[in-house]
């Protein structure tokens, strides 16, 4: 968290340069704007002050959290396109020597405009942005080919993260448009909530109402250990939620075996880590596994172990289409959509709703992943 401080201090601090000092504003003003911009800079301590250990599942209204949220993704985009404007102009002055020569009144004129553009443009990105993430999911149908006996139907969901934004009658929404695909199986690959039991069960509940013929699963996302993982299990399973915990179940029907691992950030809270090796272990031979993993870079794991198919989440996509190749990078070259890695299948969601202390998608809308599961020879 202290990094993530120090760089949105930074990251106010050259707006601040190079937004707010050119303006012809009075000090008085600057000073408020200097104010307000160290405010939201300082939103994780402030969250955190408000969540206990929690500092993205604080107890505050819905509108008041999106709204705190909102201004800080206003504040990093601002601040990316004053510095990717202060680029452009030192690359302009070293070919057009004659701009340089513009006197200092002209020269911070033209700053102070520059700026004024910038920031609407910032307004315009983030509003577009994050009316994008609280959209509802879309139905999003990719067809993949397995061996198994029969053709099937899997409804994926992923990283809910239900918070003080999302009600009970939002998770109600959701499930009311999984059931209406008529799945053979639901699968959520984690991240359920951000927050307690206490807080965030009764919006939850909705998902009481999810089932299929070959039943609902689960895997735990690294926020469920965040908050409180001991409290969320059984009530997750209370809800007819069957969680794999480095284990699997065989559906004899399709022909499949399908296993589950916790999340890394098990480790840390003493729970057991993820074992894919685990998973699989006496599964019956000659089936494809399918494997639920929140984090998709375990799909290096996955591959050696024989798995078929990992589906996974975590990553919401990148949220923002320029920003996928730096979110692969840190999730094993794993960010939205279908790959292959040998003989496996890889199918990372981009997630069902939005997490509140970045909401924001461009080009990469939430979804509601329904996969058709075709027959190959075996």
């Amino acid at each position: 968290m202290r990094m993530m401080v120090v760089i949105s201090l930074a990251f106010a601090a050259y707006i601040f340069l190079r937004g707010v000092l050119p303006l012809s504003w009075k000090w008085p003003f600057k000073a408020l704007a200097a104010s307000a911009l160290l405010g939201v800079a300082c939103i994780f301590p402030v969250l955190r002050s408000l969540g206990g250990n929690l500092p993205f599942a604080p107890d505050l209204p819905g509108w008041l959290l999106l709204t705190y949220c909102g201004l800080y993704i206003l504040m990093l985009a601002f601040a990316v396109l004053l510095f990717a404007a202060g680029i452009m102009r030192g690359i302009l002055h070293l070919f057009i020597p004659r701009l340089r020569e513009r006197d200092r009144a002209r020269q911070k004129q033209f700053q102070a405009r520059l700026a004024g553009g910038l920031f609407v443009a910032a307004v315009l990105i983030c509003g577009i942005g994050i009316y994008g993430a609280l959209c509802p999911p879309r139905i999003h149908e990719v067809k993949l080919h397995l061996p198994v006996d029969k053709p099937f139907r899997i409804a994926l969901l992923s990283d809910l993260h239900v918070d003080p934004v999302k009600s009970a009658s939002t998770v109600g929404g959701w499930v009311q448009q999984t059931m209406q695909l008529r799945p053979d199986l639901i699968v959520i690959t984690g991240d359920f909530v951000d927050g307690s039991v206490r807080q965030r069960g009764d919006a939850l509940r909705p998902l009481a109402g999810l089932h299929a013929p070959l039943g609902v699963y689960a895997v735990p996302g690294n926020h469920e250990y965040y908050s409180g993982y001991g409290e969320w299990a059984p009530f997750l399973r209370s809800l007819g939620l069957r969680l794999l915990e480095n284990e699997h179940v065989t559906l004899t029907k399709p022909g499949v075996v399908l296993a589950g691992v916790t999340d890394p950030a098990a480790r840390i809270f003493g729970f057991e880590p993820p074992d894919v090796p685990g998973a699989i272990a006496g599964a019956p031979t000659g089936l494809p596994v399918i494997l639920l993993a929140h984090q998709p870079r375990l799909a290096r794991d996955a591959e050696r172990c024989g798995v078929a198919l990992q589906l996974s989440g975590h990553t919401h996509g990148g949220m923002v289409l320029p920003l996928c190749p730096l979110i692969a990078r840190f999730n094993a070259g794993y960010v939205v959509g279908l790959y292959r890695s040998g003989n496996m299948q890889v199918y990372v969601s981009p997630g069902t709703s939005l997490w509140s202390m970045m909401p924001l998608r461009l080009g990469v809308p939430s979804e509601i992943t329904l996969l058709q599961i075709e027959p190959t020879a075996k």
